[in-house]
């Protein structure tokens, strides 16, 4: 068998209790019983320690209140009250004092370290009272700058001290003083005497029995004696039947002031007039009065010459007499001076208004009075016609009129030549039909680049008389210089500016617009042109269909040159490269003369004849549209067209001086380029809308 299960099979044994004597016995301890005089004497001896402790760690404290009859109380900790002050620990205590007519006082306080320590307080007195009263009552009171009452008023929780007080009451003397409230809840009684702002008034009047008003304010019959502000009061003297009295009087204070005896006079007639039609000019004893309807006053007891005038009636004349102060209603009925006049317009059912009221349609004959009339035709999509008319008696008269279509009213207001604020003149083109750009292939002189073409315009435009002076440049760019040709100076002030980009001049065109706030036409940023505003109506360089209408398109078909068809051209015709030139150019053209070596004041030849100038000569022109070569492939006329989107070069269009052969000289030549030349420059142009 194992060890574990020996142990397994091992049964505990059973533990017996037993009695238990101790071997000495216990003995019972003995009870205390203290003293009666031990515990009195250990008593004492712990209220000694406890009063030396607070004595020796207590502070000396004095309380000052104002008022001195204050009732104080000190909580939060042991205090002792001497004679004068308090002895209290160091600690956080709380004061509470009381007075009759003060708030009750709360404060807290903290007895520090020091040996001696102050508390000083000032308790707060309540608010006072005012019982106020003047003689008159009724005053307005203000105190302090608010309105407080009219007297008799009680004026409650007013803050003790100073108060300013104000006192107001009508015809009498302001009052300004100082009172000063106790408060402490005490009523005070203030009565103030209100010093009159008047004098005395004896007024008189004949007749007598007049009533006085003063004001507004009535104050009896004449005679009489009544107040009168120092300040000033506008009396009125009335009786019936009698013109009123009025004037404003003064009086010093406590004086008396007399009016000498005021002789009312018999009142004016008083007439209200009218008349048919109104609006009749009229006049009293030949002294204007106004127009009717008309209010005027007469002198009573005696005859007046009524006349009234009105353009188209026969004058009116009356006589009459009012007593005084009477009232009288006259009407007048005007007999009118009538003159035929007959409307006619186109179209047939155009509406006649005259003077602003329909009248039917035209083609009737009006009797008006004699005085002008405004006669207006009006019909639907058609601009009204207005005309003014003053019929004669026994003279018959016609107004005839056609009417404008909105669109042609419209034109008609457009003026046919404006002038830009340098100062180029440009007329109104309103081309009609279709012209052709471009030359025949048989037509000596042309060149690959001159396609024929049908074009036509339907925007209205102005183009610039002449071409732009060194002047006019000059006012945008004033260091610009067109310089000379061997000496010949280019830069008059009259002569055509050269030497300019097709850039800059499209730069002068938006520096134009924006002297008159119109749209610029061209892009710009950064003084560079970035691209154009079709839609716009500032200025601009003229497209080459524009140029070419204008310097070629006739009645039949397109002139070859300036002067004709023929070449060469007759001496005078036009600034080219003529004998005087030779030496200066390669070539000219012999046997010609136009007097001028160079550039020609601009002007200097006769116009075309669309009485523009030097568009076949003097200096070529840039135009607007980037070159490039366009076929007329289609039947149809090309509208508007305004060159290829974009390119590298611009057109140039006309001759110039330096120019002498038959391509150079033929209005249909085209060149190209973007860089300024001598004989280069341009005119301006805008569309209309």
């Amino acid at each position: 068998m194992t060890e574990r299960n020996q142990q397994e099979t091992i049964q505990p044994e059973t533990i017996q209790p037993a009695d238990f004597t101790p071997l000495h016995p216990a003995r019972k301890p003995s009870r205390y019983r203290p003293q009666p005089l031990a515990v009195i004497v250990g008593v004492a001896l712990l209220i000694c320690v406890l009063i030396l402790t607070f004595v020796f760690t207590a502070r000396s404290l004095v309380v000052r209140i104002t008022p001195d009859s204050a009732d104080t109380a000190i909580s939060g900790g042991i205090t002792f009250e001497l004679a004068d002050h308090y002895l209290v620990r160091p600690g956080d205590y709380r004061l509470t004092a009381e007075a009759e007519g003060y708030r009750t006082l709360q404060q807290s306080f903290t007895v520090g370290p020091e040996d001696h320590q102050l508390l000083q307080l000032t308790m707060e007195k309540l608010p006072g009272h005012l019982e106020l009263s003047t003689n008159p009552p009724g005053a307005e009171v203000q105190v302090d700058g608010h309105a407080s009452g009219t007297t008799p008023v009680s004026l409650h929780d007013l803050a003790p001290g100073p108060h300013q007080l104000s006192v107001q009451a009508a015809r009498y003397q302001p009052l300004e003083t100082e009172v000063v409230i106790e408060g402490l809840d005490h009523t005070q009684t203030l009565s103030l005497d209100l010093a009159p702002a008047w004098g005395q008034l004896q007024l008189t009047s004949t007749p007598t029995g007049a009533e006085v008003t003063l004001g507004g304010e009535a104050r009896g019959i004449t005679p009489l004696t009544t107040e009168l502000l120092a300040s000033g009061e506008t009396v009125q003297v009335a009786l019936a039947g009698y013109k009123p009295w009025q004037q404003t009087l003064r009086v010093a204070i406590g004086e008396t002031l007399t009016v000498p005896d005021i002789q009312l006079q018999p009142a004016d007639g008083k007439l209200n007039l009218t008349s048919s039609p109104s609006g009749a000019t009229v006049t009293i004893d030949g002294q204007y009065r106004g127009t009717t309807p008309l209010n005027a006053e007469v002198a009573p007891g005696k005859p007046h010459q009524l006349t009234l005038f009105f353009n188209g009636y026969v004058t009116a004349r009356r006589s009459l007499s009012l007593a005084a102060g009477e009232q009288r209603d006259v009407a007048v009925t005007l007999d009118a001076r009538l003159g035929d006049v007959r409307v006619v317009a186109s179209p047939a059912d155009a509406a006649v208004w005259i003077d602003g009221v329909s009248r039917g349609t035209q083609g009737q004959t009006f009797k008006l009075p004699a005085r002008p009339h405004r006669i207006e035709l009006r019909k639907s999509g058609y601009a009204t016609a207005s005309r003014t008319v003053t019929p004669q008696p026994g003279l018959d008269q016609l107004v005839q009129v056609s009417l404008l279509t909105e669109r042609q009213a419209r034109w008609a207001s457009v003026p046919d030549k404006i002038t830009s604020p340098a100062g180029q003149a440009l007329l109104l083109f309103r081309p009609e039909g279709s012209f052709t750009m471009g030359a025949s292939r048989r037509e000596s002189g042309r060149r690959a680049n001159e396609v024929l073409r049908e074009v036509q315009l339907t925007r209205p435009f102005y183009l610039g008389t002449h071409e732009v002076t060194n002047q006019q440049y000059k006012q945008f760019d004033r260091q610009h210089s067109s310089s000379h040709v061997s000496g010949i100076t280019l830069d008059q002030p009259d002569q055509p500016v050269v030497r300019v980009s097709w850039e800059q001049a499209a730069r002068y065109c938006n520096w134009l617009s924006g002297k008159q706030n119109l749209t610029p036409f061209y892009k710009e940023q950064n003084g560079k042109i970035q691209g154009s505003d079709s839609s716009a109506n500032g200025y601009r360089l003229p497209t080459e269909a524009e140029w070419a209408w204008a310097a070629r398109a006739v009645s039949g078909g397109e002139k070859r040159f300036g002067w004709g068809q023929q070449f060469p051209p007759a001496d005078k015709a036009g600034n080219f490269a003529d004998s005087s030139a030779g030496r200066l150019v390669g070539s000219a053209i012999k046997g010609y003369s136009d007097g001028f070596a160079v550039s020609a004041p601009v002007g200097s030849f006769r116009p075309n004849h669309r009485q523009l100038f030097d568009l076949e000569g003097n200096v070529a022109e840039w135009v607007n549209d980037y070159y490039g070569i366009e076929f007329g492939l289609s039947a149809a006329a090309e509208k508007d067209p305004s060159g290829p989107a974009k390119g590298e070069l611009r057109v140039i269009r006309g001759a110039s001086w330096r120019h002498s052969n038959i391509t150079e000289l033929r209005l249909s030549y085209r060149d190209y380029g973007v860089e300024p030349r001598d004989d280069l420059g341009f005119r301006v142009a805008r569309y209309v809308e």
